[in-house]
């Protein structure tokens, strides 16, 4: 697929700002303007992300809260995408897309290469990391963009999910950090 967009100076500024939204934590310089599709493939692809990650930490990890933390991603995620489904939107690539789907593959491979306590801590920061990301995702790029009233009802149904699963991840990650071994992750 040619992207026609990436090739004018606009288009690289506002994939620019986009990454530096993803990093940075802060809304970017610039908008970028996605189809709904586009939209669709971007949670989509964190959804999968979120399930993929967590499927190693439930192969990998021996913590309890991890492990919990692990089975609810699984859950909410997979329950995410089939609520997804039902509003038969087309995937279509961005740039946009392109570099979270790019982060979450680099991050699934540096969590297969850890073992132990050192994964836990790993897994734990990449939850909060990821979940950072995908909520200043839906901020600054996918409820500024959306057209579908459905889409919109599903991102407005899914960011408070979203939110909720970031305050946990902090809360596993600062208990991993003290050395404790059970947090409370609800749904």
């Amino acid at each position: 697929m040619v992207d026609n967009a990436a090739a004018s100076p606009q288009a690289s500024g506002s994939e620019a700002a986009g990454k530096a939204a993803l990093t940075a934590g802060e809304p970017p310089a610039a908008q970028v303007t996605l189809t709904d599709e586009q939209i669709a493939a971007i949670t989509d692809g964190a959804n999968s992300a979120e399930i993929n990650q967590a499927t190693v930490a439930r192969t990998k990890s021996k913590n309890q809260a991890v492990l919990k933390f692990a089975a609810m991603m699984i859950t909410h995620h997979g329950d995410a995408q089939k609520k997804q489904a039902k509003l038969k939107l087309k995937l279509e690539e961005s740039k946009l897309s392109q570099t979270l789907v790019e982060e979450s593959n680099d991050t699934l491979s540096s969590l297969k290469a850890k073992t132990g306590a050192e994964f836990d801590k790993a897994y734990a920061a990449s939850q909060v990391e990821g979940h950072q990301k995908v909520l200043n995702t839906i901020n600054a790029h996918l409820l500024t963009s959306v057209k579908s009233p459905e889409l919109k009802a599903y991102l407005e149904e899914i960011k408070p999910t979203v939110e909720k699963h970031l305050e946990e991840a902090k809360t596993l990650q600062a208990s991993l950090e003290k050395g404790k071994t059970s947090v409370s992750s609800g749904k």
